[in-house]
């Protein structure tokens, strides 16, 4: 596969990947500047010249892949002082690193209001997991973001997702959907955790899950119904529309929050080194 596919796969499945480009070389070099290749997790895509530069560059990209934050890096290399190479140039290398989305959804239910909700999400950075137990709707075309999952277990289906990760629960069967929010409360780990319904499905939700022994605190993570309860519509597309703004919403409130514990954390570490160092002069 060369660069520019395998690019275009990896943004697609939203899986961290580098891009590395010659940007310039001097003397002899194995590539011209221009040339490129792709670095992810576990794979190498076409080539920058092999050998010793192309390994120490693979080396640097998963290295800078670890930090899992969107970085521009260029390294020059003496191939024959550095590196040992016979060719003796100086080569430049370009790092682009492109990291995985961290906003993950996973849709229980491909029905109406699901493939409408996929079809906006195909626009957004993110990943997608779709289950549902029908083939028939599994067999639609959906956005390239989008991976789809054969629904036979709602609780190996639950394990299977990532923590942190937005759960949006929307299947053909209130008992399924039931089933579906048990698991996913009793993990919790969710960053989200929404069923499609009404109030009145919302107030059964409760009384039954409250039976079964979970906490209002447990019950306090579901949003049920989901989307902006200002927007009163029984479209598919304008509920996918009004669920999705939640969404979005509520990843700006999560990325502020966590902005603000980092620097209380950054300004504990900081008064802490202050407190060492003048303990250190009495």
């Amino acid at each position: 596969m060369n660069w520019l596919t395998a690019l275009t796969d990896l943004s697609s499945e939203s899986e961290s990947h580098v891009l590395m480009t010659v940007l310039d070389t001097r003397g002899s070099s194995p590539r011209d500047v221009g040339t490129k290749m792709v670095v992810s997790k576990d794979e190498v895509f076409d080539t920058i010249g092999g050998g010793a530069l192309e390994h120490q560059c693979i080396k640097t990209a998963r290295e800078l892949l670890s930090k899992n934050q969107p970085i521009q890096h260029t390294d020059t290399f003496n191939l024959g002082k550095d590196l040992k190479q016979c060719c003796g140039g100086v080569v430049s290398v370009f790092f682009e690193v492109f990291p995985a989305s961290n906003f993950i959804l996973n849709i229980f239910g491909a029905g109406h209001i699901g493939q409408a909700l996929t079809k906006l999400l195909g626009d957004i950075d993110c990943t997608v997991n779709l289950f549902d137990s029908r083939d028939e709707f599994l067999q639609k075309e959906y956005p390239k973001n989008t991976h789809i999952h054969h629904l036979i277990e709602p609780e190996i289906a639950i394990e299977s997702c990532q923590a942190k990760s937005y759960f949006l629960v929307m299947t053909h069967d209130h008992a399924l959907d039931q089933q579906l929010c048990e698991a996913i409360l009793a993990r919790g780990d969710s960053a989200y955790c929404g069923v499609i319904g009404s109030r009145t499905k919302s107030i059964k939700f409760r009384q039954r899950l409250l039976k079964k022994g979970f906490s209002q605190e447990e019950f306090a993570q579901l949003t049920c119904p989901m989307g902006l309860s200002d927007l009163k519509t029984k479209k598919p597309m304008e509920i996918a529309v009004s669920v999705l703004a939640e969404l979005l919403i509520l990843r700006e409130k999560l990325k502020q929050r966590k902005q603000q514990t980092n620097q209380i954390n950054d300004s504990d570490n900081h008064d802490s080194k202050i407190v060492r160092f003048e303990n250190r002069e009495q």
